[in-house]
Parts: C-alpha cells; structure tokens; sequence
C-alpha cells in the first residue's frame, strides 16, 4: 500500500470581506477566486492522501474547497483569533488536516505542565498555533498518526522599548534596538519550546507504541540545522547516557536510541545522497528550507521492525521561481510531498 502526505502553508487563507493583521491586506473578488484555483490546481499536483494546512483563517472555505477536492475528512482544534475593535480582521490564524481516509481521531496539542516545568517558561505559555493530533484510518493497514504544525516565525516578538516621551532620540533610537534585540531572542524561545513540547507529545506517542507510524508536517520556520529543529528531531548521536558510553549501552538502550527519533523525509528518500535540498521558501532571494515532514523510526527503512518506508520525496516549487504571479494568489512557501509504501502484511493493531 502506498500512501502520499505533504504540508501545505497557504499564505493568509481569508476570504473577502476579512483581513488578515491589517485592515488593507485582504483579495478582491477576482484574486480570492484565482487563488482559490491555483489551491486546487496544486492539491491535483501533489495528489496527497493526508494534507497540513498552515495560514487557515477561513475554516469553512478551506473545507468546503479541500471537500471539492477530494478530501472527504476535515478538521481543525481551534479558530482564528480576531481583533477586539474589528471583526472582520483576523489576527492569529489555526493549522487544520485534510485527508482521503476517516479521521478517526483529532486532538489539539497542549502545551503540557510537564514543559512548563522544563523550561523557563510563564505559567500560561502557549502554543503560537495549536498543532493537531489527527488519527488516520487506512484500509487494509491500520492506523497512523499525524500532527500537523506551524512554529512561531521568526518574526520578532514586539516588546516595549523602554524610554520616556522627553528622552532625546538617540536614546529612542538605542531602547528601540535593544527591545527588538530581545524580542528577537523571545521568538527564538517560543518556537524553541514549542519545539521540545511537540517532541514530548510525539516520543510519548512513540514510548505507547513503537511500532505505530507517526508522521510531523509542518512549517517549522527554521533551518534544518538550527536549535528547534533539532529539539523536535533530536537526530544528534546520543555520545552517553546515565555515564555510560554509548558503545557500552546494552542492546536495548542502543536500539531505543534510534527509536525516539523524528527522521526528515528528505533524508529517508532514495538518491538523495549528494543532492542539493530545495528551499521552501525565499527571503530576499536566499533560499531557505522552512517546511517538513518528519517520520517516525516504524517508517525507517533501516529498523528492521519497520512496517513501511520512504520511497520519494519532492518539493512542488515552480511557483516561486518567476511565474509573474504574486505570493498573493498562490503561496510563499513550496509544498513538500513525501510517498511512503506501507506493509500491508503486519498485524492490524496500530
């Protein structure tokens, strides 16, 4: 059995009449329409059975198109957030899942008091957009898990500068800086922790039941290389554990090691080796990888417990390289697209 799953960031998914952040930023008539057939054009294109959406502000619209698409199930955990002296403006956007197969269950994502405790976090810290936890029913197979998420950007946290009204500007200037400096850093630690909680969402998962496939879609807003990344993946060598040496570690822990990994896609694909990644987005021209798709090791071709595997990854880009057509009607971000075969001929108990 094979089965297609890709992420799919939207850029600012709200029908007319809303906005999105600011009362200009809105479509027409005619470029809601345009983007709406480009959506569908693209969802033909990559011919997923389980999508992530990332920018969902109209909910109904996005179902009632993914519906007309082909994709029966839908859902989301929460709802966009509006401004308090304007309605018709959206302010915080939802993630949402769309698939072929019944949904048999979707759970939002909690930032847990286990995270909190973790890390210096406020008491009441939150996800920036509540990730989902869907459950999917494949005939035949079984059940996999998906959670589908979108991090803090990179965008600086606004924080107030500290100056007073009569301070001469030089000093503006200076607080101005250093609060953007440390809203910086705030963004860092939000999408950093967002990080490390989804991780303990999933390797809990795994810990419950290893031999079920769990798959992460998601805009990450960071590089493959950078801190949250790597805290929702923790593909780094584990060097040691308890003072122990990992060539010293009895079989067990060696194999348990590998066991709570999240792998990128990308990297499980064959021939991938010497290839160079497609970006998944652009800022001023440079190339970045911003959205993913991380599989559990039960999809790792080399666990040999595995019940399926990666057997091709693609980025759907061609959008962003010069087609005369703004990020407006279409996205700023590729879709990234991963084909799994799963086996068929194991026990139907996940």
């Amino acid at each position: 059995m094979f089965i297609r799953c890709g992420t799919f960031n939207l850029y600012q998914f709200a029908a007319p009449p809303f906005s999105w952040y600011e009362k200009e930023n809105f479509y027409t008539a005619d470029e809601w329409q345009a983007k709406k057939a480009w959506i569908i054009s693209r969802l033909k294109e990559m011919d997923c059975d389980v999508i992530g959406f990332q920018e969902v502000f109209s909910i109904d619209e996005l179902k009632a198109l993914v519906n007309a698409a082909g994709y029966a199930y839908f859902d989301v955990v929460e709802q966009p957030e509006h401004d308090l002296h304007d309605t018709l403006i959206f302010t915080s956007p939802v993630v949402a899942v769309a698939a072929r197969f019944p949904l048999s269950s979707v759970q939002a994502v909690r930032f847990s008091q286990q995270s909190e405790e973790q890390l210096p976090v406020e008491a009441d810290f939150k996800y920036s957009r509540t990730p989902v936890r869907a459950e999917v029913e494949l005939p035949g197979f079984g059940n996999i898990l998906v959670y589908v998420s979108h991090l803090k950007s990179k965008r600086a946290i606004e924080l107030q500068p500290d100056y007073d009204d009569a301070d001469p500007w030089k000093k503006k200037v200076l607080a101005t800086m250093q609060a953007r400096s440390a809203g910086h850093v705030a963004a860092l630690l939000q999408r950093g922790a967002e990080a490390y909680d989804l991780y303990m969402a999933v390797s809990t998962q795994i810990e419950a039941q290893p031999d079920k496939p769990i798959l992460v879609l998601g805009d990450m807003n960071d590089d493959p290389d950078s801190i949250p990344v790597e805290a929702l993946s923790n593909r780094a060598w584990l060097f040691e554990v308890d003072g122990v040496k990992y060539q010293n570690l009895p079989m067990e822990a060696k194999v348990s090691a590998y066991q709570y990994k999240l792998y990128d896609a990308f990297n499980l694909a064959p021939n991938q080796d010497g290839l160079k990644r497609t970006p998944t987005h652009y800022y001023r021209g440079e190339g970045n990888t911003l959205d993913y798709i991380f599989v559990s090791n039960a999809l790792n071709e080399q666990n040999n417990r595995a019940v399926g595997k990666v057997v091709y990854f693609v980025v759907y880009d061609e959008h962003l390289h010069s087609d005369g057509v703004g990020n407006k009607k279409q996205s700023d971000h590729a879709q990234p697209v991963v084909r799994i075969q799963l086996n068929t001929n194991h026990e139907l108990n996940l």
